[in-house]
């Protein structure tokens, strides 16, 4: 059974625009922490305030997964009707997602201090560069698809998140029997299994644009 698209079951929901707006608000900070750490991974940007430009902004996520929690919760339990129970069950979902991408970003950022002393950054930049660069964009098509409810965008998105998780997957086989030191290829490897996973978060609030409800975060499965 499907429930429509992520469009129609919005558009006469008007206690939606709040969830909406802060959803959105998590992927801008998400974006944030991941510009801050990528840079100092991979650019090797001086890591001046790490409390402020990560751990803060992964507290305000965390805040603003509760309010929206309890912003659902209230609503349905209180004045809402069943026609909204699929934008409740969406909104559970996607700040779920929302949430794990601040995570990851932490775990990231974590890597850092297990790299050599002397990071050669052109080794470091020959594999992560262009992960790197993919995942600024999805951050921003993704906050875009969710917000304007846009269906070609989030399918672009669906997409584009699968190829370069499948690319990642690859480096990460071809590091695993490469004659880097250790300690170099472990932090790689770490690295790009973090951004797969930050792609498939994406890839999964995407899906809430265009697949029906049941659906969510199985966009590569075949229905049975």
């Amino acid at each position: 059974m499907g429930f429509g698209s992520f469009l129609d079951i919005f558009k006469q929901d008007d206690w939606s625009e709040e969830p909406v707006a802060r959803i959105g608000q998590m992927l801008e900070l998400g974006s944030l922490m991941f510009a801050y750490t990528s840079g100092v991974i991979v650019e090797g940007k001086e890591d001046a305030n790490p409390q402020s430009e990560l751990y803060d902004r992964d507290i305000r996520i965390n805040k603003l997964e509760r309010k929206i929690r309890r912003r659902v919760i209230s609503h349905l339990s209180i004045q809402g009707s069943r026609a909204e129970i699929p934008s409740g069950l969406i909104f559970m979902n996607v700040v779920k997602d929302g949430e794990r991408i601040g995570d990851y970003v932490k775990n990231l950022y974590e890597v850092a201090d297990m790299m050599p002393d002397n990071v050669d950054r052109e080794l470091y930049g020959k594999y992560l560069n262009e992960p790197t660069a993919k995942i600024a964009s999805l951050f921003d098509k993704t906050r875009e698809c969710f917000a304007e409810s846009d269906e070609e965008i989030a399918g672009q998105v669906i997409k584009s998140a699968k190829k370069a998780g499948r690319e990642c997957e690859t480096t990460i086989r071809e590091l695993t029997t490469s004659s880097l030191s250790t300690n170099d290829a472990v932090c790689l490897v770490l690295i790009l299994r973090f951004y797969k996973r930050l792609m498939a978060h994406m890839g999964n609030i995407a899906t809430s644009v265009v697949m029906p409800v049941d659906m969510l975060d199985f966009y590569d499965e075949p229905e049975n």
